[in-house]
């Protein structure tokens, strides 16, 4: 068990690869990641020719979600044409937080560079919908709240692009140290089994069964918490990017 949730956050090299210098090695996790990539690529449009039946009536149910409490209050009527956007995010996040749960898979999503990577991407989304919606100048104009004193525009400016950043970071290590933490309980539970072990023996053997217990607890609270993050990634964007496109 212990090994189990350790490698998760090991990075074994499957295929050596080098481009140019950059190391764009073919690892577990970049291979999971693929692989949801290519699922989603494949299921989603089959997904959509489905004309009715129950399984259509839940797609239609999960669209209807997250245009009607991720897109619209957060970005407006004008974001309607977005909702695949975040549809696709969403089912992303889902699949990435959900396939680490199943033997012999890989949490990507305890990865920073596989949350970081998910960062940027609403970073970029956040920026395009800024300058879509004020042009190239209102969206620079933005970084300057109106009624700010002239001697205060450059260092307002400079903070206000600076938070902008610090949101994209805040996004990647909100979901990487969410999806660590179980991970981390579970290392820590199963290591006072042996703390107390080295004291005696028999209170070891003792310690295991509230440990198993807790163990239980904590793997089934981490199947709400996968579904949780997922949403609240999703929802920060739309929020995010909300506040930009909307500022003046």
């Amino acid at each position: 068990m212990i090994q189990e949730i350790l490698e998760h956050h090991i990075l074994d090299h499957i295929v050596d690869i080098k481009l140019f210098g950059f190391d764009i090695s073919l690892t577990q996790h970049t291979l999971f990641m693929l692989g949801i990539s290519i699922a989603l690529l494949i299921l989603i449009p089959l997904f959509a020719r489905f004309k009715s039946g129950r399984f259509r009536t839940f797609i239609e149910m999960f669209v209807e979600f997250v245009r009607s409490n991720i897109v619209l209050p957060n970005i407006g009527p004008h974001g309607k044409k977005f909702v695949p956007f975040f549809c696709t995010m969403l089912i992303f996040l889902l699949f990435a937080n959900y396939l680490g749960m199943m033997p012999e898979a890989r949490t990507i999503t305890s990865n920073i560079s596989v949350t970081a990577g998910m960062a940027i991407a609403s970073f970029l989304f956040i920026v395009f919908l800024g300058i879509r919606e004020n042009g190239l100048g209102g969206f620079i104009k933005s970084f300057v709240p109106g009624g700010v004193p002239i001697w205060l525009i450059p260092m307002m400016f400079v903070l206000e692009v600076f938070s902008l950043f610090i949101k994209t970071f805040v996004l990647a290590i909100r979901l990487f140290a969410n999806m660590t933490a179980g991970h981390i309980i579970l290392l820590g539970l199963f290591s006072f089994i042996f703390l107390v072990g080295q004291k005696s023996l028999l209170a070891g053997y003792g310690s295991s069964v509230p440990v198993l217990f807790m163990t239980l607890f904590v793997s089934i609270l981490e199947l709400l918490v996968a579904a949780i993050q997922a949403y609240v990634f999703t929802l920060l964007t739309a929020i995010f990017a909300g506040l930009q496109s909307h500022a003046h």
